[in-house]
């Protein structure tokens, strides 16, 4: 491997593992609505989602070593650290600055996010119970993506539909995920690959996929109001396709880069589809 080619995988390794990565892909979503329905981006409302997201996967990445008093830091978790109280400093700025509706949304996404990270009673968190584990980040993605972002801008249907979209595409977006930590987990977290098994697993992804699918073309029927576009069936396709192909031994990026990419597809395919039609 060359020189050149080292520093590049370093630069890669750095921007998925300081959490970048999965930030851009929260507002990627954002955007991607904002485009399918013709509103104007609040670019305000983008950044403070951004910087949030990177303070928060931070906090929940490296909370062993925050509270741990006997563990020395290393060099490189400093630097994770210190940009994120960065983005801290600067999501708390524009925190004030939003609306009385967005700053209660805002407090229960950090509550369940607390929650999930530190145990308040005992040892137990929502990260400790296999289903609550992934309901509770697919409810804090979709808080933040969908509620946050188009309470008041979207209408109830609308909102209802793109709610239940989001929370159907994290919550199968992390099957692979869950699949890739089996070992890792098995005696800190029990998943819900550890209860059901790969394949049973794979198998809820598939009907939770398919729910979105269905729900898509009811909306489309009962609703005057909701904008149908084709990005939307493909997206829960390369969803389905990208659970299917997860396996115990898939590659390190599959997960972190590849399957967390999903938001990127459906933004870069709907971008596509609005320019050749």
């Amino acid at each position: 491997m060359g020189l050149l080619t080292k520093k590049i995988k370093l630069l890669f390794d750095y921007y998925i593992n300081s959490s970048l990565h999965v930030s851009f892909c929260v507002i990627c979503y954002i955007i991607t609505i904002n485009l399918i329905n013709q509103i104007h981006v609040n670019w305000q409302d983008v950044a403070f989602v951004f910087f949030t997201t990177f303070f928060s996967y931070n906090f929940v990445k490296f909370k062993v070593e925050i509270l741990s008093i006997n563990k020395p830091v290393s060099h490189l978790l400093k630097i994770f650290f210190f940009k994120a109280l960065i983005s801290l400093v600067i999501s708390l700025y524009l925190f004030f600055d939003l609306s009385t509706s967005k700053q209660i949304f805002v407090i229960i996404i950090s509550i369940a996010t607390v929650l999930y990270t530190i145990p308040l009673i005992s040892d137990y968190t929502l990260r400790s119970n296999p289903i609550l584990k992934i309901l509770t980040v697919a409810f804090c993605w979709t808080m933040l993506i969908v509620v946050f972002s188009f309470f008041g801008v979207l209408d109830f249907f609308n909102l209802i539909y793109y709610s239940l979209l989001i929370f159907c595409l994290v919550t199968a977006q992390m099957i692979p995920f869950e699949i890739r930590d089996i070992t890792k987990d098995k005696d800190l977290i029990k998943t819900i690959i550890h209860n059901y098994g790969i394949k049973n697993s794979k198998n809820i992804g598939y009907c939770i996929l398919t729910l979105a699918m269905l729900l898509t073309i009811i909306i489309c029927y009962f609703s005057e109001n909701f904008v149908f576009k084709n990005s939307i069936l493909i997206v829960i396709l390369i969803t389905t396709i990208l659970v299917s192909l997860s396996n115990k031994k898939q590659n390190k990026y599959y997960s972190c880069f590849i399957v967390e990419s999903v938001p990127m597809y459906w933004l870069l395919v709907e971008v596509s589809l609005q320019i050749l039609f």
